[in-house]
């Protein structure tokens, strides 16, 4: 079968305008994800950086030659910076740049030595593609499934264009594998039919599965003191429950002394701060995820802990936050917290924190400001 090149160029071209577009509008419909926009806008710059060059319908001049390939350079760039974004790192704008910048200067030695443009472009996009990989893989922020799958067709993108940017100097006498070398054939436009549509459907899925991924979190996050919510403890806890099997588990029951009349005195902004504080207290005493905000005033946290090793650290935690919280936003608060345990082999989580609330009773009739433990 015989496809025209310059038909599956025109293709080509005409798809990564249309996938840019689509990534964009993408973006314009969900501003959280910046990364569909720096994707949208280098598959808009193909069409811009191969056209006429890569098509062959003109002998393209020096100039054509500059300009083409430092636009090319240039979407490898804004590629690697949208993963980047995705990740939520900066320096975004400097790290596209140094490719297109490497192409300008060494132009005038390499303008009349086709193999030699073929190494610097192809060596260029692969080493963007490369950093792409590493970028996702390296500084994930959450694990998605799209996203391996985005390294794994980055990865085949670096390897193509590593190999590519040898076929100008070596022959493998295989005569489909050696028109890669060419600015444009069938087999190289084939390739990229099939592949640039794959590429701009895995971002767009990573894209949604971060975002379903934030929402999933949001909904087990206290919006206020950024720590986990009552929801999130309890699926916390019967995961830690099930797995410490005939190891005991400690329950910590949290509840800030006179909160109401805090509030009434100086006001929501010193509450909601004196709530944040605790939680601050919380993560640096305990493991991450154990504890959470169960609501109002109250906190909770499960974590694995023999008797003998509970009130020394509820004890530290009561300790610690009165020292925080004395002085709150200039005004001396002097907040507390009563603490409630209960420690058990083999209770359920609903079992553990009812018996440190009636421990917690007790630790708020005797006075407040103190831990109690209940009994065995």
């Amino acid at each position: 079968m015989s496809l025209d090149s310059a038909t599956l160029g025109l293709a080509f071209l005409l798809l990564c305008g249309v996938l840019g577009l689509l990534l964009i509008f993408s973006w314009v419909l969900n501003r959280n994800v910046q990364a569909l926009a720096w994707w949208g806008a280098a598959f808009c710059l193909v069409p811009f950086g191969m056209g006429l060059v890569s098509l062959g319908l003109t002998s393209p001049g020096p100039r054509v030659l500059l300009v083409s390939n430092a636009v090319m350079a240039l979407v490898g760039g804004i590629l690697y910076a949208g993963c980047r974004v995705f990740n939520g790192r900066s320096r975004t704008v400097l790290v596209a740049l140094p490719g297109a910048a490497v192409w300008v200067l060494l132009f005038p030695v390499i303008q009349h030595s086709f193999p030699a443009r073929l190494f610097v472009a192809s060596m260029i996009a692969g080493v963007y593609a490369a950093l792409s990989v590493w970028e996702l893989w390296r500084h994930a922020r959450h694990r998605l499934v799209s996203q391996k799958l985005a390294i794994v067709l980055l990865a085949l993108l670096a390897a193509f264009y590593v190999f590519r940017s040898l076929l100008g100097f070596l022959s493998t006498g295989i005569g489909w594998v050696d028109v890669l070398a060419l600015r444009w054939s069938s087999n190289l436009g084939l390739f990229l039919l099939l592949f640039i549509p794959a590429l701009a459907f895995v971002f767009l899925s990573m894209a949604k599965e971060q975002v379903e991924y934030e929402h999933k979190q949001a909904a087990l996050v206290d919006p206020l003191t950024g720590v986990p919510n009552r929801r999130a403890f309890f699926r916390h806890a019967a995961g830690l429950l099930r797995r410490l099997g005939d190891r005991p588990a400690t329950c910590f029951l949290f509840d800030l002394d006179n909160f109401k009349k805090i509030n009434d005195r100086f006001g929501h902004e010193i509450g909601d701060h004196i709530l944040t504080i605790f939680g601050k207290v919380l993560a640096e005493h305990l493991p991450v995820g154990s504890f959470a905000r169960m609501g109002g005033e109250e906190f909770a946290a499960i974590v694995s802990l023999p008797r003998n090793r509970v009130e020394p650290l509820a004890d530290d935690i009561r300790r610690a936050f009165a020292a925080e919280a004395r002085i709150v936003l200039g005004q001396q608060v002097h907040g507390t917290v009563s603490v409630g345990c209960a420690t058990a082999i083999g209770a359920t989580a609903h079992q553990l924190v009812h018996d440190a609330d009636d421990a917690l009773y007790q630790a708020k009739a005797a006075g407040r400001n103190a831990v109690v433990l209940a009994a065995e």
